[in-house]
C-alpha cells in the first residue's frame, strides 16, 4: 500500500472510497471488500484529525492514528491518502470535493457506505452525488449496512460498548479484539522495584474503563499472557494515562519495541492503595485472577496483522 498526504500528478486510481474508518469495524470491512472486488487499483481517502475535532469538539476515538493505519494496511488496498482536515476542507460542498478528487485521481467509481456524508454540513450522500457522478462518468456505488445478530454495526455502537466495558460484544462488532498499539516507553522502574517488571505504553485517551485487565501481549508474532493496568497509577502518583502490562514468564527487555496489548477480561477498578504492601498484595491477586481466567477461557477473536 502506498501512503501519501497529497496527490501526485501521476496518481490514478480506478475505485475510491472516502471516510474516517474509526475502529475499522465489520461495516468498514464490508465496504473495503466491495472496494477491492472491482478490477484495477483501489484507494482510500481518509482524514486527520477527525472532522468533529475541527467542527465541534474532539471525539473519543476507538483507534488512534497509528492503530487505524495499521488496520487499514491489512486490506489489499493500493493507495491510501491522508488529507489534513481543516476549515477550508470543511467548507467545501460535496460536489466540489468529489470533483476535485476526480480531477486528481481520475477514478471510475466511488464506493460509499449507506450512511456516508460528505461536504459542508454533511449534505452530500449517495443520492445527491448520483447526478454529479453521471456528469463526470463516475459510477456511484452504495454498500448496504452490516448487521450482526440483527444489530447495525457502527463506530458509535462500538464506542459505547467499550466505554461500558463490554469487551466481547465490542469485539464481535469489530471482528477483532480492541488493541493498544505502540512502542514500549521507558517507565519509572517502580514495577520492577515491586517485583513485577512491566512494559509501558503511554496513551492520550482510552474508551475503556480504568482498571486492571487480564491481557494478551503480542510482539514479533509471539503472544504472551499477562495482566495490565489502564490508568494513572494513583498509588504512585503518575498522573498521566498509561497502559502498564506485566508479562507472565517473560524475562527479556522490550524497551522501544512495538507491541500490541489486548485487554481480555476486566478484573477490577483502578484504586489508590494505602501502602506499597497492600499494592503488592493486590497485584499478586490480580495475577492469580488473570491466570485463572486464562486457564478457563479461549478467545473467539484474534488480532488482525
Amino acid at each position: 500500500m502506498e501512503i501519501a498526504y497529497s496527490f501526485a500528478s501521476s496518481t490514478s486510481i480506478d475505485s475510491v472510497t472516502v471516510g474516517f474508518f474509526d475502529g475499522c469495524h465489520l461495516g468498514h470491512s464490508k465496504l473495503l471488500s466491495v472496494l477491492t472486488s472491482y478490477p484495477g487499483t483501489s484507494g482510500i481517502i481518509t482524514f486527520d484529525p477527525h472532522p468533529q475535532a475541527i467542527l465541534s469538539s474532539p471525539p473519543k476515538l476507538i483507534t488512534n492514528r497509528q492503530e487505524r493505519l495499521k488496520l487499514l494496511q491489512a486490506f489489499p488496498i493500493d493507495f491510501l491518502c491522508i488529507l489534513s482536515f481543516d476549515f477550508k476542507l470543511a467548507n467545501q460542498s460535496a460536489d466540489t470535493f468529489i470533483s476535485s478528487l476526480h480531477e486528481q485521481l481520475k477514478f471510475k467509481r466511488l464506493i460509499l457506505g449507506h450512511d456516508s456524508r460528505l461536504g459542508k454540513g454533511g449534505q452530500g450522500n449517495v443520492n445527491t452525488l448520483i447526478p454529479l457522478g453521471k456528469s463526470l462518468g463516475i459510477e456511484i456505488v452504495q454498500v448496504s449496512p452490516c448487521y450482526v445478530d440483527g444489530i447495525l454495526v457502527s463506530s458509535n455502537r462500538v464506542r459505547n460498548l467499550l466505554i461500558e466495558g463490554h469487551l466481547e460484544l465490542a469485539y464481535r462488532y469489530l471482528g477483532y479484539p480492541y488493541t493498544f498499539l505502540g512502542k514500549v516507553a521507558e517507565g519509572y522502574g517502580i514495577g520492577s522495584d515491586l517485583g513485577f517488571a512491566t512494559i509501558n505504553l503511554p496513551r492520550e485517551e482510552s474508551l475503556l474503563p480504568l482498571g486492571v485487565y487480564a491481557c494478551e501481549i503480542c510482539h514479533k508474532n509471539k503472544n504472551y499472557l499477562g495482566v495490565m493496568n489502564l490508568g494513572i497509577a494513583p498509588t504512585i502518583k503518575r498522573n498521566s494515562l498509561c497502559v502498564e502490562a506485566h508479562l507472565f514468564n517473560f524475562f527479556g527487555n522490550l524497551y522501544d519495541e512495538e507491541v500490541a496489548i489486548i485487554p481480555r477480561k476486566f478484573l477490577r477498578k483502578e484504586k489508590k492503595f494505602s501502602s506499597r504492601v497492600t499494592l503488592v498484595n493486590a497485584i499478586r491477586q490480580d495475577i492469580s485472577n488473570a491466570q485463572n481466567f486464562f486457564k478457563n477461557n479461549t478467545f473467539n477473536y484474534v488480532r488482525k496483522e
